[in-house]
């Protein structure tokens, strides 16, 4: 059975976890809120908006790639 030092060893680690995955998502958000800053400068408005088109084209394509994958391998 669990001891009370064993909870307390995985709540330490659950906490530990939980603070490293909101400072990654942090970063990765201040990353790509730059990268997007750059990214419109270099392109301008009207090619960013191409570029925002032709990326949601691919993940959209990606996503029905991956599910029907999915579903191939299921039936």
């Amino acid at each position: 059975m669990h001891t009370l030092t064993d909870n307390s060893q995985n709540n330490k680690r659950i906490a530990k976890n939980t603070l490293l995955l909101y400072v990654r998502m942090l970063v990765m958000m201040a990353v790509s809120l730059y990268t997007s800053r750059i990214v419109l400068e270099v392109l301008g408005v009207l090619d960013y908006g191409v570029y925002n088109v032709v990326g949601g084209v691919v993940v959209l394509f990606t996503f029905i790639n991956s599910a029907m994958s999915a579903s191939t391998r299921r039936f």
